[in-house]
């Protein structure tokens, strides 16, 4: 029998915790998210459903250059250094505006029971 749901939420909430900050990636990021990296982190903080999907809101980014590409948004422990929990490339708008400002509006990583 395969985890139910009540496991993901315990396990989603764990990684809810785990998860402080976001960072974008200007490209695809290797596997320790230290290439590729724009503007500075900012501190987040996830909901997790009742079947284990945690959810990030809105998140606005400051600091990147006019009109910089914007591919994907990676999940760290940390403001500064901490540990890697692995990003995922982002859909729509790919550029920040002409002030360096982009905002991922939202970002859900789904779980499931089988």
């Amino acid at each position: 029998m395969a985890l139910n749901d009540a496991a993901l939420v315990v396990g989603a909430n764990a990684i809810d915790v785990a998860i402080t900050h976001f960072q974008l990636f200007s490209a695809a990021t290797n596997a320790t998210g230290t290439t590729n990296a724009v503007g500075a982190r900012q501190a987040v903080n996830g909901t997790v459903d009742a079947d284990g999907d945690i959810t990030w809101g809105s998140t606005a980014f400051t600091g990147l250059t006019a009109n910089q590409p914007v591919h994907s948004v990676g999940y760290f422990s940390a403001l500064t250094a901490g540990t890697f929990y692995g990003s995922t490339v982002l859909t729509g708008d790919a550029t920040a505006n002409a002030a360096g400002e982009y905002t991922v509006t939202s970002v859900a990583e789904n779980s499931t029971a089988t």
